[in-house]
This record gives C-alpha cells, sequence and structure tokens, in this order.
C-alpha cells in the first residue's frame, strides 16, 4: 500500500509543470471577461465582428467551455480518483462531455471568421470534429460498459482537447521565426492537435501491445 502510493505521488511530481501549463491555459479565458478592451486575439478583430452579438454568443461559448473541459479533463485519467471515487469520476465526465460540446459549438460559429483563412479555418474546423466525435464516442462506450474502447476514446479527445495548450506554445515561436502573424496562424491551427493526436495513438497502441502481452493473460 506504501509503495503504490509514493509511485502515485511519483506520478504526481513528474507530471506537474505538465498540470501546471494546462490549469493557466484553461484559466486564461478569464482575461476576456474581466479586462476592457480588446485582449489577445480580440485585438486583430474588426470592431463590426466584436459588436455581433452572435458571435460574441459562439465566442464566448468556445472559451468558456473549452476552457473548463481543459481544466477538469485531466483530473479523469488519475487512476488514484479514478479506483477511489467512481460517482466524481462519472461527474466530472458527463461535465467534460457537456463542456465539449458546448465549445465544439462555438467554434463552428467562429471559425469562418478565423485569421489565416481557409487553411486555418480547415484547420481548426477539422480539430472540432475530431474533438466532438472522440469525445461522443467515449461517451457512449461508457455507458455500454466498454470501458476499454472508453478509455482509448477519452485519450483521443483530451489530445485534442490540449491543442489550445500547444497552440499558445507553438504560436509565438512560430511568429518569432517566420514575422509573419498570419503564415504562422495557418500553420498553428495544424500543428497545434496532429501531433497530439498522434502521440495520443502511440499511447492507444502501447497500451494495447501490453494489455495483449502473454504476462497479462
Amino acid at each position: 500500500m506504501r509503495r503504490n502510493w509514493i509511485q502515485q505521488l511519483g506520478s504526481i511530481l513528474l507530471y506537474l509543470p505538465l498540470i501546471a501549463i494546462v490549469l493557466m491555459v484553461a484559466a486564461y479565458p478569464i482575461l476576456f471577461f474581466v479586462v476592457d478592451g480588446k485582449v489577445g486575439i480580440l485585438q486583430r478583430k474588426p470592431d463590426e465582428l466584436l459588436l455581433n452579438p452572435v458571435w460574441k454568443l459562439f465566442f464566448y461559448l468556445h472559451i468558456s467551455f473549452g476552457g473548463l473541459a481543459l481544466l477538469i479533463g485531466w483530473v479523469q485519467f488519475n487512476v488514484w480518483i479514478r479506483r477511489r471515487w467512481v460517482y466524481l469520476h462519472r461527474r466530472i465526465g458527463k461535465l467534460y462531455v457537456f463542456s465539449v460540446w458546448l465549445s465544439a459549438l462555438g467554434v463552428l460559429g467562429i471559425a469562418v471568421s478565423a485569421e489565416g483563412g481557409y487553411i486555418a479555418f480547415l484547420g481548426f474546423v477539422t480539430v472540432t470534429v475530431v474533438w466532438f466525435y472522440t469525445t461522443t464516442k467515449g461517451y457512449s462506450t461508457a455507458r455500454k460498459q466498454q470501458i476499454e474502447a472508453h478509455r482509448r476514446w477519452m485519450i483521443y479527445s483530451y489530445a485534442a482537447c490540449t491543442g489550445a495548450v500547444t497552440l499558445r506554445l507553438w504560436l509565438p515561436l512560430l511568429i518569432k521565426v517566420t514575422h509573419d502573424f498570419e503564415w504562422s496562424y495557418q500553420m498553428v491551427a495544424w500543428i497545434s492537435w496532429v501531433p497530439n493526436v498522434l502521440v495520443a495513438r502511440y499511447l492507444v497502441q502501447r497500451k494495447c501491445k501490453r494489455n495483449a502481452s502473454p504476462h497479462n493473460l
């Protein structure tokens, strides 16, 4: 028991820097509610668009529930919490799914006005479809008690979700290298999430191979 507790603590400490970055990005949308004037990407938007109530509704829908999904999603992968508080795991899971659905709806409402033209538009719409689909599959497999399939789908879902984190890591670097915001934004619309999903695929395949190993039979 003591050894397991030490292993859990070691895992938390190992992922602490990543968790800290995720929490900071998840809290970032708060700025759009508490700061007067244009913040972040809004600085590049025309005033006519910012005064459009429909666009504003979709924008705040996306950033609010997207931030919430990012904030609570990582908790679901903690084995210690998942095993000891199954009820809490399920409640948080439902909140995550609900948040993803609403945030994805928000993206579809604002993507058409994304910086970078149709290339960025296609990138953000594609990741939104991937995020929505994998999350929905994760939810449906959980309802059917297909636990392993549920875990695999949710790995893909949160990989897409963390595109919000990697976007904010990649974009300043690309701008510094290219000195071209529009081209950088077109690039980041894809590289912010495609590598994440590829890493998720590697993790899923590795887990499947480990489960199929003769030592686990």
